[in-house]
């Protein structure tokens, strides 16, 4: 029962990291890019707005981030699924 609830903890901890690891990948690119086109605003001020474009490429590299992520983790499952099922035919 002691090992189910470490288990159980150590789980919760590798979620809680996961999240955190995903909002990081998402938050950090916009943001990022938010600040770099206020200062290119105020440096190179020009017919178009930096702050604007800078964050529209924020955003693509937070979901390209996304995408790599969940890519590698759907990947990292179906190898697991292939192994137990493999393993479960080897058992019968």
């Amino acid at each position: 029962m002691k090992n189910y609830h470490r288990n159980k903890d150590e789980n919760i901890w590798k979620h809680f990291g996961q999240i955190w690891d995903i909002s990081w990948m998402t938050v950090a690119p916009i943001i990022l890019g938010l600040f770099l086109g206020q200062y290119l605003d105020r440096k190179y001020p020009k017919g178009f707005s930096w702050t604007l474009s800078m964050l529209i490429l924020g955003i693509f590299f937070a979901f390209y981030n996304l995408y790599q992520f969940f890519d590698k983790e759907i990947k990292k499952y179906e190898k697991k699924d292939k192994k137990n099922e493999h393993d479960n035919q080897n058992h019968h």
